[in-house]
């Protein structure tokens, strides 16, 4: 199976307050995971916000079933991989391809995704 959409996240500079815009304008319910990001718990794709102000693009997390495989194929087609994060719903790493468009890859821990 080709790899799927798994999460997103939109970047913004303060975390309550859109927490706040977004779950009076949309409905979106949070939760803080740790002190630099909030999941969306009531969407069906899963999503949350993460710090680091304002973007007009979302932060698109694919979803592989093998990150360490994943990395390594990235690099073989010619794309660099940033440091592997680990999470309560996983692990990722950035990724950027041979054209400098960055994604992240992300294996989902049991339960998630």
């Amino acid at each position: 199976m080709p790899a799927q959409l798994g999460y997103f996240t939109l970047s913004v500079t303060d975390l309550d307050r859109a927490a706040a815009f977004y779950g009076a304008l949309f409905g979106w319910e949070s939760r803080r995971e740790h002190e630099a990001y909030l999941h969306v718990t009531n969407t069906t794709v899963p999503m949350g916000f993460v710090p680091g102000g304002p973007s007009s693009q979302p932060n698109l997390y694919f979803h592989v079933a093998d990150l360490d495989a994943a990395i390594e194929r990235v690099r073989e087609l010619g794309g660099s991989t940033g440091d592997v994060m680990d999470s309560k719903s996983g692990r990722g790493c950035t990724c950027t391809d041979d054209q400098g468009t960055v994604v992240s890859l992300w294996q989902a821990a049991p339960g998630f995704g």
